[in-house]
């Protein structure tokens, strides 16, 4: 997340179509913004290239290009009418389910029976999901292999991305008694059990504490439902913090609006629900607060993305996790897929709690990397009795 898959689609495009004049392209994702984003990236790296959009959500149709930056809501049902294609990109391809027979896979089956060479190739942060383990895993799986995988602790080290720092809340969220469906939280069930006042007002009162301390200036809050970030926000204006909601009701204008003045500053925070969690890229974004707990690794990995970018005067991203996600699941740098055999699989992750910073920690760190804190080293445990196993 954040270390620039717009532009290394765009180079690895550039470089197929030099060596294989021909070849036939097509870029898919699911929001408009990702598909401009791609799109423009393309022409930054190559103004000539013949490249066109097709997307309802931004009013073009251009389905002859070569390469062709497509909504799969806009193109699913358009794949006699684009004929041949070589290679299909997807971008944020952990979207994709291997029981899905939706869009994805019509389009997909339809391309291949007009092209049985067709090539997919899959670009996300996250190569799992919650109920199928790695993309790779399963006979009927899109992708047979990993061609690269960049760990974030390098990208992190090498400056690519800007650190994260956990830490842990007075507050937190109670999900006892919240069932499960799915592998994730029950949506209904985990907002009612989330969505208190007291619980919203004392997070509030942490969020905006630690963001004006260290001069926070772009606050992103992930929330468990549509009230619960319409509650959230309407906390943190209540304070006399500026902020705004987004959710899948959103009309698209506003939503534009909203997003612009939050880029440029004019909104210090905003809440939102499920719909700033993919391709959402706002660079400034140095304060998360995490009040939506969540089962799914995937889920939480791109959440915590939204802090990684780099921005001018932004050392790191504060993460203020009130729901518990880090015990979940681990620091973003620990984090190992559950592959198909042990997905079912339960527990908190190996963690501990700085005692000078309160930033949450691998167990087997022996330095704090926030504050340098220097953790005792781990006692040997010696039973007193000799084992009597064979």
């Amino acid at each position: 997340t954040g270390t620039g898959k717009s532009v290394v689609i765009a180079e690895f495009l550039r470089e197929a179509l030099n060596q294989w004049k021909d070849t036939r392209v097509i870029v898919l994702t699911h929001v408009k913004e990702l598909i401009q984003q791609n799109f423009n990236a393309m022409i930054r790296a190559w103004p000539c290239a013949p490249a066109g959009i097709y997307s309802a959500g931004l009013g073009e149709r251009d389905i002859s290009a070569q390469v062709i930056f497509a909504g799969i809501q806009s193109i699913y049902k358009r794949a006699y009418e684009v004929q041949r294609c070589d290679l299909v990109l997807i971008d944020e391809a952990h979207l994709l389910r291997k029981s899905d027979a939706g869009m994805y896979r019509d389009f997909l089956r339809e391309l291949k029976e007009i092209n049985p060479s067709l090539k997919i190739i899959g670009l996300t942060a996250t190569p799992y999901r919650m109920d199928q383990g790695l993309l790779t895993e399963g006979e009927d799986s899109l992708f047979s292999d990993v061609a690269i995988d960049i760990p974030i602790l390098r990208m992190i080290e090498e400056g690519y991305l800007s650190p994260l720092i956990p830490k842990q809340t007075k507050t937190k969220l109670d999900v006892k008694g919240v069932k499960t469906r799915g592998g994730e939280f029950i949506a209904a069930e985990l907002e009612a059990a989330v969505n208190k006042h007291e619980i919203t007002s004392g997070a509030v009162d942490e969020i905006i504490k630690a963001g004006i301390e260290e001069e926070r200036g772009s606050w992103l809050i992930f929330c468990s439902g549509v009230s619960h970030a319409k509650a959230v926000c309407e906390e943190i204006k209540k304070r006399g913090i500026s902020c705004e909601t987004i959710s899948g009701e959103t009309p698209t204008l506003i939503r534009d609006q909203i997003l612009r003045d939050f880029k440029e500053g004019n909104i210090r925070a905003l809440t939102n629900m499920n719909v700033l969690t993919t391709g959402f890229d706002a660079s400034g974004i140095d304060l998360i607060g995490m009040l939506r707990p969540t089962k799914s690794q995937s889920l939480y990995v791109q959440m915590l993305g939204r802090g990684t970018r780099l921005a001018e005067g932004k050392d790191d991203c504060l993460v203020l996790d009130f729901a518990g996600n880090t015990y979940r699941h681990g620091p973003v740098d620990q984090i190992k897929p559950k592959t198909v055999n042990d997905k079912n699989k339960s527990g908190e992750a190996p963690v501990k709690v700085c005692p000078d910073c309160q930033m949450i920690v691998a167990a087997s760190a022996m330095t704090c990397i926030n504050c340098g804190h220097q953790f005792p080293p781990r006692e040997i445990k010696i039973t007193r009795i000799a084992s009597t196993a064979p």
